[in-house]
């Protein structure tokens, strides 16, 4: 299940510079930073991190 998990943040994380490129036709350091900073949320607060 760990796997898992990791593969869904990193997918999360390249994803949303992904779209806005794909969208905009460039990307800006600002959604490589939000992809980042989601995919690290998801795999610290996601279904097997600690509660808050």
């Amino acid at each position: 299940m760990a796997i898992i998990h990791r593969v869904i943040s990193v997918g999360i994380a390249v994803a949303v510079p992904a779209a806005v490129y794909w969208m905009n036709g460039e990307i800006g350091l600002e959604f490589i930073v939000l992809g980042a900073a989601t995919g690290f949320a998801y795999w610290y607060w996601g279904p097997t991190g600690p509660t808050l």
